[in-house]
């Protein structure tokens, strides 16, 4: 008894092929190609007698393969469509149908119209705008590096603070911070990157700047940086508290771990002022780019 299962090709075909690679508009014709390029070679047999309906399967299966392909694969596929029933071929030609009714039926791409280069006008236009914004941003981070740098310097212990030492040897509690840096060397080279990586470069653009921070609150920044320092001097006490007694009895090993562990003690310290500091100073780069990137085209 005949069943769908042994009226249709095998799936195994389209599943254990991968090459040849052949373009193809549907999804059944690759399978008829991958059939085609499994059969036997029969070497050079002559093409079969085949049944109209074996006939027109095959010149429905050679429209969706390319024109300097098909010579071969209609001598092959009359090989092996030659073994095909005609419930086979009925079902095969049912299902190119559906394919190509399933295709016709996507929408169409929407055509990108074309970006036309910008103008030196429409570069000048947009330059215009991010430029005394890159600078006074910069301007106002390194009014930041200074203020900061000179507190941390100012209420911070320096490096022998919280520190012993002799003839070869120290054990110390180890520098809190390294010094602000928001502002890089050289604004000029900030302005013409921002212009040729992430300006845009097809026309004439608004940006909005409005998030980009261009001043910060002194006090705020004083109180961060004081209470972080306070913070650094007590566990320095501490240190020289436990490391004192350590190296009267010339515990080296004790004294070094007293070291590290002070050391660690500054790491969250350093955290939390630099959380401060991401939400007090004028911050990096980030927001002028963004700004930059999401622009508006004028009409």
């Amino acid at each position: 008894m005949m069943t769908p299962e042994t009226l249709a090709p095998s799936a195994d075909v389209a599943k254990a092929v991968t090459t040849p690679k052949m373009r193809f508009l549907y999804p059944l014709a690759a399978v008829l190609a991958c059939a085609v390029f499994l059969a036997p070679n029969a070497g050079e047999a002559q093409t079969p007698k085949l049944r109209p309906d074996q006939q027109r399967a095959i010149e429905a299966a050679l429209k969706d393969v390319e024109p300097s392909m098909r010579p071969m694969a209609r001598e092959q596929l009359a090989k092996t469509f030659a073994s095909f029933s005609e419930p086979q071929i009925a079902m095969m030609m049912a299902k190119m149908e559906e394919n190509r009714r399933a295709e016709a039926a996507k929408p169409a791409k929407v055509k990108e119209e074309p970006k036309r280069p910008a103008t030196p006008a429409d570069l000048a236009y947009n330059r215009a705008q991010f430029e005394p914004v890159i600078r006074k941003h910069h301007a106002a981070q390194k009014r930041f590096d200074e203020f900061a740098n000179a507190k941390l310097t100012a209420y911070c212990p320096g490096r022998d603070d919280f520190a012993r030492f002799g003839s070869g040897w120290r054990y110390e509690q180890g520098e809190f911070m390294q010094p602000s840096s928001l502002a890089t060397w050289n604004v000029d080279s900030n302005v013409e990157i921002a212009g040729q990586a992430y300006a845009p470069q097809d026309g004439r653009y608004n940006f909005d700047f409005s998030k980009v921070r261009m001043t910060f609150d002194e006090k705020a920044v004083d109180a961060a940086i004081s209470q972080a320092c306070d913070q650094v001097k007590a566990r320095g006490k501490e240190f020289l508290a436990k490391v004192d007694p350590l190296l009267a009895k010339k515990d080296w090993d004790g004294a070094f771990l007293a070291e590290g562990s002070a050391q660690g003690k500054l790491e969250p310290i350093r955290t939390e002022l630099k959380a401060k500091f991401d939400k007090l100073s004028p911050g990096d780069f980030t927001e002028i780019q963004m700004a930059l990137m999401n622009g508006k085209p004028v009409n």
